[in-house]
């Protein structure tokens, strides 16, 4: 996850930084109000769900009233009045101010409203003095938003129904305002509004010199961990939904919110590798990026308190396709139904990369760690084939963002076809998948495998190659489709080749496996 904001860089360096990055023809105002935006949803349960929040930042509160807010599209060539905030109180000090759609479902605790939609994939919204436009209080763009759209920096992610960005806070709870929005925001799941002031103390350490950790007591929860600073020494409480090894790397785990499902991994000190998913655990590290991912970087071993079931996998929405477009289900367990497209690809250390098609038309890789590749018929990993993959999401590395790989716990054939066109599909809260009844069952007895008329040599051996037992049945996993086999009893003794006796596919009483 790409948490810029926790590394401050000097004040000098952010300002000519921020002045380079605006549009020639805006200024930051240069003012005693201290105004910033620090959230905005394009949406939820409906379209009109939109709303944006207003926050004072200043230790003497802000004046508002003389500020109007303006949307702009993402080109930059359409800008238009959202909402004027004539007559709107002063701010003290922490304390927000909320606008909306005037269609939504916030609109009747909003201060003003607007009736024209913002759009989710693109668009930047500005805070400027009526009577000097030119003069910003803040700016946000986001999407596929360009320079001339007026944000700050480079634009924070898209959003989606069911995501939105909230301006990121410090140590103690003060805004971040690096003036470059992709740092300043992260991507979070959509919510209602929150107009509780959170009056910011002590501001942080000076940028200029090097962060140092800091002792947070008592054990967090993943999800309070993943909202705390970098370099914070933390202790963590909760369960493993991904072990050592299952994410590919032999130290590497995921612990999980037993509430929220929220997750956060844990490189591991190198003898604590012994962990098993459910266990409960406490341990102490440093809370760090690694590969862009938040990882607490263990500086005790692992203090097993128990065992709890894992949670199923998490029910969600499918982003729009986006360079940060996955960040809100990072360290999650997901469930995801798709059809593989192209060859699999081998990683590093026996694991195999594949690209599923999400039926929308987005895709997602997906890695196979060695112990789960053991457990999956070759058949299955083939293109084409729709599969149901359970996992944990990480991150890939780099900084370009977008590099999310969805770490497979299990792999199942799909029960039937993903459509093509429709909403993407990925599903929660599913059986377990070695639980899940993949095709119908036929009457015990009933063959659903014969030899053919006039057979040809290589029959029997593929057939043979394509077998996989599952539950206690026999699965035909790579000849068109997945289907039960159940094979005829033989009664009588049968003549067996030689070949057939030396592979072992005799009974004991040395009669053939099924017919010849």
């Amino acid at each position: 996850m790409a948490r810029i904001s926790h590394l401050r860089a000097g004040v000098l360096g952010i300002t000519i930084l921020a002045l380079t990055l605006l549009p020639p023809s805006l200024t930051r105002a240069a003012s005693t109000d201290a105004l910033l935006i620090s959230s905005i949803a394009t949406g939820g349960s409906s379209a009109s769900d939109e709303y944006l929040v207003i926050e004072a930042v200043g230790a003497g509160g802000a004046n508002i009233a003389d500020y109007e807010l303006v949307y702009t599209t993402a080109s930059g060539a359409t800008t238009r009045r959202m909402v004027s905030l004539e007559g709107a109180a002063p701010l003290a000090a922490g304390a927000r101010l909320l606008v909306a759609n005037s269609l939504g479902a916030f609109a009747l605790s909003a201060f003003a409203t607007w009736s024209e939609g913002i759009a989710a994939t693109g668009g930047a919204v500005r805070l400027r003095l009526r009577a000097t436009p030119t003069l910003i209080a803040d700016a946000v763009a986001w999407g596929s938003a360009t320079l001339g759209a007026g944000g700050f920096g480079t634009p924070t992610p898209a959003m989606s129904s069911a995501t939105m960005i909230e301006r990121r806070r410090s140590a103690d709870l003060g805004l971040i305002n690096t003036q470059s929005n992709s740092a300043d925001f992260a991507l979070v799941p959509f919510a209602p509004p929150s107009l509780t002031p959170e009056v910011p103390g002590t501001p942080p350490p000076s940028a200029t010199a090097s962060p140092t950790p800091t002792e947070a007591p008592g054990a967090l929860t993943p999800a309070e961990i993943r909202a705390t600073p970098l370099n914070s020494v933390v202790t963590l409480r909760g369960t493993i939904s991904a072990a050592p090894g299952e994410l590919a790397e032999a130290r590497l785990f995921c612990v999980e919110d037993e509430a929220t499902g929220a997750g956060v991994f844990v490189f591991a000190q190198s003898g604590d590798t012994d962990l098993a998913r459910g266990d409960v655990v406490t341990i102490t590290g440093t809370v760090t990026l690694r590969r862009q991912a938040l990882t607490l970087t263990a500086t005790t071993s692992a203090q097993v308190d128990g065992w709890a079931e894992p949670r199923a996998a998490f029910a969600v929405e499918p982003p729009t396709p986006g360079a940060w477009a996955w960040e809100p289900w990072e360290g999650r367990a997901i469930e995801v139904q798709g059809v593989l497209s192209g060859a699999p690809k081998d990683l590093a250390g026996g694991s195999r990369s594949l690209t599923l098609r999400l039926p929308g038309g987005g895709e997602l890789l997906v890695g196979v760690p060695p112990g789960v590749l053991d457990e999956v018929p070759q058949g299955l990993l083939a293109a084409k084939r729709a599969v149901t993959v359970r996992g944990v999401l990480h991150q890939r590395a780099g900084v370009a963002g977008g590099g999310y790989r969805l770490w497979a716990l299990a792999v199942a054939a799909s029960p039937r076809s993903t459509p093509t066109g429709g909403p993407a599909s990925v599903a929660g809260g599913l059986p377990p998948l070695e639980g899940t009844a993949l095709v119908p069952r036929l009457q015990v007895g009933t063959p659903s495998i014969a030899t053919p008329d006039g057979s040809q040599s290589w029959w029997a051996p593929q057939v043979s190659q394509t077998l996989d037992v599952r539950g206690g049945s026999l699965e035909l996993t790579g000849l068109g489709g997945v289907g039960l086999v159940v094979l005829p009893l033989c009664e009588e003794a049968q003549a067996v080749p030689g070949a057939t006796r030396a592979g072992g596919r005799v009974d004991r009483a040395g009669r053939a496996a099924y017919p010849q």
